[in-house]
């Protein structure tokens, strides 16, 4: 089949839109499994989702924009869970950074470590888990780390929080600060 230089323009196009909406589709799976009970609150920041087949409920935080620049976008989201129905205060949280960017760069593969800074006090994490994927133009990079629910929600109460993932140094700011904080009043309380 010959294609024009405007056909090829058109297939991009749509390709883009296509990856675009497994992109939103990936997301919306990563924080929301299917289930068969499902309530969300907080305008839709955070998610509690009950699977009856697995006997599980699972809180989330929908991933929130960091970092967004020209051609790079950060965001961090969260999960957590426990059997059944009845609240139990889990342990731990893991969370979820997504980096979305339109070069091809691992710009988190070789140096994804993460810390924890409240105040002035540096708390090292460890290496997030990666992976990585793209779709034309557009290449996705995800780290997911455990930390103690004890530092999540000391985070949520903290005046000062900046995470260190990598290279990269986001200060949180004060209505990132509040999200966080209702997420981890939705997963304790």
């Amino acid at each position: 089949m010959l294609l024009y230089p405007h056909h090829r323009r058109t297939l991009r196009s749509r390709n883009r839109r296509a990856f675009i909406g497994t992109l939103l589709t990936f997301l919306a799976i990563l924080c929301a499994p299917g289930s068969a009970t499902s309530q969300e609150v907080k305008g839709e920041l955070v998610r509690i989702d009950y699977d009856a087949q697995k006997d599980q409920t699972r809180i989330s935080l929908n991933p929130m924009v960091l970092i967004s620049r020209k051609h790079e976008e950060l965001r961090l989201g969260a999960v957590t869970g426990y059997p059944g129905k009845v609240k139990v205060a889990p342990r731990e949280v893991v969370l979820v950074f997504v980096s979305l960017s339109g070069a091809e760069v691992d710009k988190y593969e070789a140096s994804r470590k993460l810390t924890v800074i409240i105040g002035e006090q540096r708390l090292p994490m460890g290496e997030a888990k990666h992976s990585k994927q793209s779709e034309g133009n557009l290449f996705i990079e995800k780290m997911t780390i455990s930390i103690p629910m004890e530092l999540f929600l000391r985070m949520g109460r903290a005046k000062a929080v900046t995470l260190k993932l990598g290279f990269t140094e986001v200060p949180l700011t004060a209505a990132q600060l509040t999200i966080l904080r209702a997420a981890g009043s939705y997963m304790t309380e």
